[in-house]
Formats: structure tokens, sequence, C-alpha cells
């Protein structure tokens, strides 16, 4: 087959086999082109376009939660200085109506207090937790749940709350 081809080529003119062969070299080209260089500049075009967009939402991220930060930094409010950590929490557990359910509380020194729950609605006691932590800063250290009751949501809760 390649021997016909050889042969065919050199019955042609001089004229001829230029024209072919500048014309496989433009059909090469333009294959080259389409096949391969089109399609890679596409895709580059489309990362650079995603990586464009990924920016800017990292950077309205990025502004949200620096704006969240100051607004938790402003609304943080001081445990009264004539109040102890104890006396505190024990006001703010009878504001929340979890006063009854209190089986025990240990002070562990004037900033940690350790505190055992029985028989409480596990989401009032993450309401309050929520609610302390966003208003006094105050965090869970260390917490372990039991659940006496699935269906009611009732649980056994010790906890470590630091200031």
């Amino acid at each position: 087959m390649i021997k016909q081809i050889k042969n065919w080529f050199a019955t042609l003119s001089s004229s001829e086999q230029r024209l072919l062969g500048v014309g496989s070299v433009l059909i090469s080209l333009a294959l080259i082109w389409v096949i391969v260089y089109l399609p890679v500049n596409q895709h580059i075009e489309q990362q650079v376009d995603i990586n464009a967009r990924l920016q800017s939402k990292l950077s309205q991220m990025q502004e949200m939660t620096g704006d969240m930060g100051a607004t938790e930094l402003v609304s943080v409010q001081e445990i009264p200085i004539n109040m102890t950590f104890s006396s505190w929490l024990d006001q703010q557990l009878q504001q929340a109506g979890l006063q009854q359910m209190v089986n025990r509380t240990e002070p562990i020194d004037e900033d940690r207090i350790s505190i055992w729950l029985q028989g409480v609605s596990f989401n009032q006691v993450v309401d309050w937790l929520e609610l302390i932590a966003k208003t006094y800063a105050v965090q869970v250290d260390q917490i372990d749940i039991n659940v006496v009751d699935s269906s009611l949501g009732l649980t056994e809760i010790r906890m470590r709350l630091v200031k």
C-alpha cells in the first residue's frame, strides 16, 4: 500500500507534489489546532473561571467570618464580679428551669465547675449551653451523656463548665 502511494506521488508533477506537501502540512496544523490546542485552551479557561469564582467565595466567607467574630466579641457579657462562678451558674440554671434536675455540683476552682443533671431533656440542656456560651462565653470542657429515655429525650449528664 505504501509502495502504491509512493508510485502515485512520483507520477505527479513537481507543482502538484509541492501543493500536496503544503496542503498536508496545513491540514496537519488544522487538525492539531482542533484536536489539541482548542480543547486544552478551553479547559484552561474553565479552570481559571472556577478559580476566580472560588476565590470570590473564599473572600466572601472570610468577610462573613470576620463580621461574625466581631459580633460575637461585642455581645459577650461579663459574669458579675460580686458573684462566684458557682452561684452565678445556680442562678442561670434556675432561670433555665434546670435547677430541680441538678443532682450535684462540685466547684473545681474559681473558673471551673462540674455539674450532674438527672432526668433532664437533652434539647433543653443544649439550648441552655448555647445561650450561656454565646452570652457569657462559658464553655463545656468535658461532658458525659447517658440516655435514660430516648422516646422522651431524657438524659443523665455530667459536664464540666469553664468560664
